[in-house]
């Protein structure tokens, strides 16, 4: 008898510490999940630091989101902003990262940077129609000439998820012309999870970010937010 009354005592103490929250920011963490941790952190990825030139930013409403945010998309449509502003967005959290040349350094503009965008609807609709618009937008050419080209690949573990690889070569930026450009890798991972989308962008000079970085990344974050209810 003394051995079942001790086992369910500890049964019990478990259920009450994970109704706590007691394994917070974890895969299997229950419980609501905040705008700040709905974006990529140094748990994600280890190497990088926050950037203190490009600060975090919240908005809510879609006229806040686009006026402070939008410029972050290469070419959206008329049609697509009309219908951003009718597709029950309620709020948003951008964050920047960037990776020192050694731990602790300084920022620099051409170290590896991560963009990560999370984006809150009032329907799961919402969220799936934003994550089709993150697909579309980014394979676009750009809204005038440059270097750049895209190309998309299949990302594994994240149900739905997209992935875009963006560069430009030194070939290609003597061939267009486009004096403003540099050679560069970007490759981007969206997903949707309920009323949430979720965009990262790893981006950096070529050789130096890889499609299996942002890969890992963005499957930490989806194991983080997966399933978990907004705060």
């Amino acid at each position: 008898m003394k051995a079942v009354l001790v086992l369910v005592l500890t049964v019990a103490a478990a259920l009450a510490l994970s109704a706590c929250g007691g394994n917070e920011g974890n895969a299997t963490a229950t419980g609501p999940v905040t705008m700040d941790q709905r974006v990529v952190t140094k748990e994600d990825a280890p190497d990088f630091d926050a950037d203190p030139v490009e600060k975090p930013q919240t908005v809510s409403g879609p006229d806040e989101f686009i006026s402070r945010l939008g410029e972050r998309f290469i070419n959206p449509t008329p049609k697509e902003v009309s219908d951003f502003k009718s597709s029950g967005f309620v709020r948003a959290r951008h964050v920047t990262l960037f990776m020192p040349a050694t731990p602790g350094g300084p920022h620099t503009r051409t170290a590896p940077h991560i963009f990560s965008l999370s984006m809150q609807f009032d329907s799961d609709q919402g969220a799936n129609d934003a994550l089709a618009f993150f697909k579309a937008d980014s394979v676009r050419p750009c809204p005038e000439t440059c270097a750049e080209q895209a190309e998309e690949f299949d990302v594994e573990g994240i149900p739905g998820a997209y992935g875009t690889h963006r560069f430009a070569t030194a070939e290609s930026i003597q061939q267009t012309g486009d004096t403003q450009a540099t050679p560069f890798d970007n490759f981007s991972i969206g997903f949707a999870d309920g009323v949430f989308a979720y965009r990262i962008i790893l981006s950096g000079d070529p050789g130096k970010v890889t499609e299996g970085q942002v890969e890992e990344i963005a499957k930490s974050l989806y194991g983080r937010v997966h399933g978990q209810p907004p705060a």
